[in-house]
């Protein structure tokens, strides 16, 4: 740990609550007297009084030595960068935190955060002017960091939020973008799925646009829960998280009892369902006659009625 001094007037002279640490600040050089024993008279002041330490972050904080006095110094750089964006994505009924990072204590009288969908200012300081309990500011005594904490994120929460910061020459903006994002489950496949006694059911679920995988999928056929279901037997469920999460349903040796809905409900979605008909192979050939037939009526019950119009067309114009 390094530590760093400003001092006023005089280098011999020392004030306590200038003392900071940084771990990218430089030696007191030791071929200065004086700059050493101010070193040491800060360090037993501040250890003494327990002041809190500034953390200064710029390679050129040594060049504060010879400032007049902190507040000079920090009146060399912005509290905080005007007319930022960052973007935030948080699922729904997650917590969001946005951040504004403010440097340098003596400026942080006046910080605000306020929602530009209805320009309601939601805090000034630690205070909160809003009766959604939801909302509520985060800040370390030392901490840079002024945090809007939103619990279980709504739909209408989403949109812009600026933090404002009032300082002596103006005010200074950060804005951030929250998007609040709903996760979706479907099943492959169309509304139907139909398959043959004693063959495999397969269906799979896939859960896309979720931040953060779900904590559980659980497969129902109508009513009943299937995922440890040992008195069917042959059932197995396997899940694999990611960005699109995927939940597979094997079951063997398909019998009649298990034609019905199929529902694939995760912990942040909405459920999905399919329904599955097990029939016999001649029942199933019969099924895929009486669909092809239909295809192929339809088809050529349109290729019939072009005919008719074109036909009647040419009359008329032969006339």
């Amino acid at each position: 740990m390094v530590y760093q001094f400003y001092f006023k007037g005089d280098i011999g002279s020392v004030t306590g609550k200038s003392c900071s640490i940084s771990r990218r600040g430089r030696h007191v050089p030791r071929s200065d007297p004086a700059a050493v024993a101010a070193a040491r008279a800060a360090l037993t002041i501040n250890h003494r009084s327990r002041y809190t330490y500034d953390t200064i972050k710029s390679d050129n904080d040594w060049q504060a030595l010879w400032y007049n006095g902190f507040e000079e110094y920090q009146k060399l750089e912005p509290v905080l960068e005007n007319n930022t964006i960052s973007n935030v994505t948080v699922q729904l009924g997650s917590n969001a935190f946005l951040h504004c990072p403010v440097r340098h204590k003596a400026d942080r009288g006046q910080i605000s955060w306020v929602r530009k969908r209805d320009w309601h200012i939601l805090s000034s300081g630690m205070l909160t002017f809003t009766n959604d309990e939801r909302f509520q500011i985060l800040h370390g005594e030392s901490s840079d960091d002024w945090t809007l904490q939103i619990k279980y994120v709504q739909k209408r929460d989403n949109g812009t939020y600026e933090c404002q910061v009032s300082t002596g020459a103006g005010l200074l903006s950060h804005y951030v973008n929250l998007n609040i994002v709903v996760p979706e489950a479907f099943i492959l496949g169309s509304g139907e799925h139909h398959v043959d006694t004693d063959s495999v059911i397969n269906l799979v679920c896939i859960i896309e646009k979720s931040p953060t995988p779900p904590q559980y999928v659980f497969w129902y056929h109508n009513e009943r829960m299937i995922n440890y279901d040992t008195a069917r037997g042959g059932i197995t469920v396997e899940t694999e998280p990611g960005p699109k999460s995927q939940s597979r349903l094997t079951i063997r040796g398909a019998r009649d009892t298990d034609s019905g809905n199929y529902t694939c409900s995760a912990s942040n979605t909405e459920p999905a369902s399919i329904y599955v008909f097990v029939t016999e192979g001649d029942k199933m050939a019969a099924i895929s006659r009486r669909k092809s037939s239909r295809g192929s009526y339809s088809k050529n019950s349109l290729w019939c009625f072009f005919i008719i119009i074109i036909t009647e067309a040419f009359a008329l114009l032969t006339r």
